[in-house]
Order: structure tokens, then sequence, then C-alpha cells
């Protein structure tokens, strides 16, 4: 499905029904990050996966992307589709624009779910992006592919889903290469640097986070659990940053028991 939303034409997936969970992707990414979740998670909530701007099917207007500018377009989505509340679930990148959501459109949202993601931008995630940079402007595309996918899964999910990994290795090659210049770009106009922010954030919120994420360190998922009042958080074993597609049965488990047990908390209030 495709709608207007403030200058561009966003694409996004709507399946479902019960409580809306807004679901945002990563990074270059798009709203195929979710496929594979969806199904199960659509058996108890309304699940609307999003492709922002310059992301997937989304229209790619020709300007810095900004975090906030992010949260605004999923705010103005939720406003098209009448909907007041939603839980926000974003991994990586995705993550920052939920906590963008949380302080910029606090009225909007029901809980937060963080998923390997963190309040800044890590001193280890510029050294990472630095390494992929290089792959990709010495050794081109296929180097750059390989750099990320050893950086973001886990050995031990490698040795023996070279399938999955393969799959997410193909949908590398179709994201538009000017994406992740352009969200550079936004972080030079806007740094995100939400470490004291995030303590005014009271909704329920879940941080999930891959234990041997070598991307995020895990050390950013405690601090954000440390500064957000009313918030959970479980670290995932032998998991990476791509914890998501590694440990999905969990994602699911995790996701829709924390949707049912803060809806229950709301209606006793």
């Amino acid at each position: 499905m495709k709608t207007k939303v403030n200058d561009f034409e966003m694409h996004y997936e709507d399946e479902g029904k019960g409580p809306v969970l807004l679901l945002i992707h990563g990074m270059g990414g798009d709203s195929t990050e979710w496929a594979s979740l969806i199904p199960e998670l659509s058996k108890e909530a309304r699940c609307i996966a999003v492709d922002l701007r310059g992301h997937g099917k989304s229209e790619k207007p020709n300007q810095p992307y900004t975090q906030d500018m992010f949260a605004d377009d999923v705010a103005a989505l939720l406003d098209t589709l009448k909907i007041d509340k939603a839980y926000i679930c974003g991994v990586s990148m995705g993550g920052f624009v939920a906590l963008k959501m949380a302080l910029n459109h606090p009225e909007k949202v029901k809980g937060l779910i963080l998923i390997d993601t963190a309040a800044r931008i890590p001193p280890k995630t510029i050294e990472v992006g630095a390494r992929w940079a290089k792959a990709l402007t010495e050794k081109g595309l296929e180097a750059y592919i390989e750099t990320e996918i050893k950086d973001i899964f886990h050995p031990m999910f490698v040795r023996r889903h070279k399938d999955e990994v393969k799959k997410f290795a193909d949908s590398m090659r179709t994201r538009d290469p000017t994406t992740v210049a352009k969200i550079q770009q936004g972080y030079m106009k806007s740094p995100l640097t939400l470490e004291t922010e995030i303590k005014k954030i009271k909704v329920p919120t879940l941080i999930i986070h891959g234990r041997e994420d070598e991307v995020v360190p895990v050390e950013e998922a405690e601090f954000i659990h440390r500064q957000i009042p009313n918030s959970q958080i479980a670290l995932i074993p032998f998991a990476g940053h791509a914890a998501l597609l590694e440990r999905k049965d969990f994602f699911i488990d995790a996701i829709l028991y924390f949707i049912e047990e803060s809806e229950k908390k709301t209606k006793k209030a």
C-alpha cells in the first residue's frame, strides 16, 4: 500500500487485527525485514511495517534524511490511517526513530520495543561503518556485502543457516546506494544525542539486544535500560546485530507477550 505522507509517497504493509504494532526497519533496509515475523505477529496485533522515506518502495526525495524527519513521517502515517496510538518497534536505526517518536510524538506511543539500537551513534558503530564504506569504495559492492554480513550475523547462525544469510545478501543488492549517504548527511545536520532526553520517556519499553552485537555494543542497550524508568531488557546469547533474524521465535514471543501485558496494565489503570 502507498499513501501521501508529508512530501512523499510512503509504502507500508498492513496486516492483522488488534493493538497496533508499527514496525520500523534499519538503515538501508525496508519493510521486508519483518516478513518472516508478521504471519505470527499479525495473529494478535495489527502489524504496520513501513518503508521510511528513501527506502524500499517509498519515494526517495533528494535531501538529507534526519531521524526527526523519519519520526514525523511515521506520526503522519498514523494520522492518515486514523490511528491514535501504537506500539512502536524499531530495529537498529529504526530504534532511533522509535525513540524520536516517544520524544517528539509521545501522545501517539503506547509502548516502545527497541532492538539492537542506541541513544547515540556509538564509537564502535562509526568504526564498523567506516570499514563497510572502505570495502565498498575500494573493492566494490560484493566486498561490502561480505564485510557487513560478517559483522552483523553471529557465526553460530551463519554455520547452519546459509540460505537465510544468502537471502539477506540478495536483499542488500536491491538497495538504493544513495540512501545511506542521505542519512549520514542527516546525522551531520541533526546529531543523534539522546542520552539525557530518553529519561523523559514514560511508556512501557522493551529492550532486546544481541549479546554479541559487533555493530552496536550491548552496553548501549544496558544504558538505555538504566535511563528509561519503565523499561525491561532481554539480552540474547550467541546473537549479533541481526538478532531479529537469528532468533525469530524469541522475538515473536517477546513482542506479543510485552503487548499483552501492557494492554492488561492499561485496562487496569
